[in-house]
């Protein structure tokens, strides 16, 4: 199963993303590979390549002939097409920035019998958390109903908290970090994409809490995720398991 890159995404808001630990252009340290294994469902795994245009990513492309494609604005990126393997868009990403930060991320999944859209827009508060509500949109007349709302909470330039509220449950995620590099940190514009949590973050998750909330009904569950680094501090391999003790292992080559 194709696990898009961009939903291992956490933003880097401060100006730490652009210290002398990220490199720029021909220079930059970027993943060429990344392989993903499923102890419980070895029919998952996949592989993906990845082409770059300096430090922009071009596609990455997976086993089964799917891939996603980016598009760029100057620098951030600004469209992320999904395409199932037959060569059909199966979704798209637009994204828009204000004052270089992402405002709004609209998302139109295409089925063979419908077509799916959905919104979320940020809010960006003075104490530093970012606020977001996520909205359904009717393809046909454009109305917007409102679906959820959380708030993002950022540490060093990393996504430490996250909450979201819906009609009937809440969730609460807690992350963890490692103090080596992200293996997507030098991807250009990797670091505004908020909406994706986790991939273009400065650092590595090593554990992640989500604690569900339906009514008087509580659960939690842990991943725990150790890593192999090379000589430069960026990671290999990444071994996650959970509570069941089922692993996933990801293998980076750059």
């Amino acid at each position: 199963m194709k696990k898009q890159l961009c939903l291992f995404v956490v933003a880097a808001l401060t100006l730490a993303s652009c210290s002398s630990d990220s490199e720029n252009g021909s220079d930059a340290i970027l993943p060429k590979t990344v392989s993903y294994k499923y102890s419980d469902s070895p029919g998952d795994n996949d592989f993906a390549t990845l082409i770059y245009d300096g430090n922009k990513l071009v596609s990455a492309g997976y086993t089964a002939n799917d891939k996603e494609v980016y598009t760029y604005t100057g620098d951030v990126i600004t469209k992320i097409e999904d395409f199932a393997e037959e060569g059909n868009i199966s979704s798209i990403n637009e994204l828009t920035y204000e004052s270089g930060k992402l405002k709004t991320d609209v998302l139109t999944e295409i089925a063979s019998d419908r077509t799916y859209i959905s919104k979320r827009v940020y809010t960006y508060n003075t104490n530093g958390t970012i606020s977001f509500v996520n909205y359904a949109v009717d393809p046909t007349t454009k109305v917007e109903t409102k679906s959820s709302e959380g708030i993002l909470t950022y540490t060093n330039g990393n996504l430490t908290k996250k909450t979201e509220v819906f009609d009937s449950y809440s969730y609460t995620k807690t992350y963890e970090y490692d103090a080596k590099n992200n293996p997507f940190k030098n991807i250009l514009g990797f670091n505004l994409l908020i909406d994706h949590e986790t991939s273009a973050s400065l650092n590595n998750v090593t554990k992640l809490t989500t604690v569900y909330t339906r009514g008087e009904e509580i659960t939690t569950n842990i991943f725990n995720s150790v890593y192999e680094y090379d000589a430069k501090g960026y990671p290999t391999k990444q071994t996650q398991t959970d509570d069941s003790d089922s692993d996933e292992i990801t293998e980076y080559t750059y």
